[in-house]
């Protein structure tokens, strides 16, 4: 996704978030009945303004979440920076006055670009979308694995989400004080990235994955290691020394953007990127970036509607256990080539 910014290392909340939790919840259990009206209505009862303390302040950053201009999946009292950043976005992309304070012209325009918040989203108890579908059987696996390094599953890594895998999910959610579900969503997932390790490949898996596909090759992946992506084709392959390791399909950018061409190195990997510069999280699994913010990434996305969608720049690989061996087989500094 093109311009997408490195932050996984930044997606995760920190310990102080987590200390913090409960005295937000807290917090959202005092919002007042106003609350009620104030989603509700037109009316603004004050205006919102930087450093301010109010839980009227929570629904302002659900509502900013919804109209995809304040890319957090937790909420508080305190007017912060991040949300007067996003209010003043919102201010210039709506032709109102660029204060960074939400007065009634701006609350206006944003009930009509929201909807009102649930309790459980004031709350930040809401059950998200899964940071990974359970339908990839490589997220599955690396799953079980890290639940049973917290001791709530204890059955074998196969990959399917079973009742045991369902109830470890339920478990872990309980255990940091979510409440009970089968859905890991990137609140879960991030809370068990940090109590656990990533297992390797080889741990999950006896082979490489099988390479199905055919790609023409452009000269310039035929000597060193490579990550040749064909634009045309729609393929990526991994090579080494000439010889291809796999070939699997890809995906490119949307109308309106570019996925660049050339011949690049990568120069930085994260596997648990999560992008946030388009106004909503957008995990990106196993990111390699070959140019400023362009990665090769696996995509939920490209998993669920194929080419119907697009990235913002990125290549994208709609088989997760696939990025995740690519992503062990390269390096900093190795090539990719897009043609």
């Amino acid at each position: 996704m093109t311009r997408e910014h490195l932050t996984r290392f930044l997606a995760t909340t920190g310990l102080a978030a987590l200390l913090g939790l409960a005295a937000c919840a807290a917090h959202a259990m005092r919002v007042p009945t106003t609350v009620d009206s104030f989603g509700q209505g037109t009316l603004l009862p004050q205006e919102l303004r930087f450093r301010m303390q109010s839980p009227l302040v929570r629904e302002l950053q659900v509502r900013l979440r919804h109209a995809k201009y304040l890319a957090v999946y937790d909420v508080m009292d305190r007017f912060d920076g991040l949300t007067r950043t996003a209010v003043l976005k919102f201010q210039r992309d709506h032709a109102l006055r660029p204060t960074g304070v939400v007065d009634q012209a701006t609350w206006t325009a944003l009930l009509s670009r929201s909807r009102p918040p649930t309790e459980a989203e004031l709350n930040n108890t809401d059950v998200g979308a899964w940071f990974t579908a359970p339908t990839q059987t490589g997220y599955v696996k690396e799953l079980q694995h890290r639940l049973r390094q917290v001791g709530l599953y204890q059955g074998p890594l196969h990959g399917d989400y079973d009742e045991p895998t369902r109830q470890a999910i339920a478990g872990w959610r309980e255990r940091i004080g979510l409440p009970a579900s089968e859905v890991m969503d990137e609140r879960s997932w991030a809370r068990l990235l940090r109590r656990s390790h990533n297992p390797r490949y080889s741990t999950l898996f006896d082979a490489p994955p099988a390479s199905i596909l055919s790609q023409e090759l452009d000269p310039r992946c035929a000597t060193g290691k490579v990550v040749c992506i064909s634009k045309q084709q729609r393929k990526m392959s991994y090579v080494v020394d000439g010889k291809v390791q796999f070939t699997r399909e890809a995906r490119f950018s949307m109308p309106g953007w570019d996925s660049p061409e050339g011949e690049f190195r990568i120069w930085y990997m994260n596997s648990d990127t999560v992008s946030k510069i388009f106004g909503e999280r957008t995990p990106m699994p196993y990111a390699i970036f070959y140019h400023g913010n362009v990665a090769i990434h696996f995509s939920q996305d490209f998993a669920d509607r194929g080419y119907e969608g697009g990235s913002h720049g990125c290549s994208q690989l709609r088989d997760y256990q696939t990025a995740k061996w690519l992503y062990e087989q390269v390096r900093v500094g190795d090539r990719v080539v897009v043609y």
